[in-house]
């Protein structure tokens, strides 16, 4: 007979947690990986290309007007019309008459509904306009 200390013919009772443990980290570094790629919902815009870029990158502190291909108007990512646009810019100038705003027109809206923003903004009384494009690639002949 046998004692109770168990021989190698009895089936192991603990469960090997190394394996399981791999498993976990191996999810957890591909979920930060990934992460970082997932942009925040926004505005789909296509900026237009330029080889030179205008005035320093974008800051939290910044006001930011999106113009959409189909004319729509987004302030800092929200939809709004341009009587609300009109009345949170004169609200911006009367705080601080040098805040910075970024006028983003989509490559495919008309010119004439971009200058009627930045014309909005002018109103306001704000002078520091940016029209913010993306880089050309350097393989594009032009």
């Amino acid at each position: 007979m046998h004692g109770s200390g168990g021989g190698e013919d009895e089936p192991m009772a603990e469960m090997n947690m190394i394996p399981l443990i791999d498993i976990a980290l191996t999810l957890v570094i591909i979920l930060m990986v990934t992460s970082a790629f997932i942009q925040q919902p926004g505005v789909s815009l296509r900026l237009p290309e330029t080889a030179t870029r205008e005035g320093a990158p974008e800051t939290n502190k910044d006001l930011i007007v999106v113009v959409t291909a189909d004319g729509s108007l987004y302030l800092d990512g929200q939809k709004t019309d341009a009587a609300s646009l009109q009345n949170r810019l004169r609200g911006v100038a009367a705080r601080n008459k040098q805040a910075r705003i970024l006028v983003k027109g989509d490559r495919a809206v008309a010119y004439a509904r971009v200058m009627a923003v930045m014309d909005m903004v002018r109103q306001a009384g704000l002078t520091r306009i940016v029209l913010p494009t993306d880089p050309k690639d350097a393989g594009t002949g032009g």
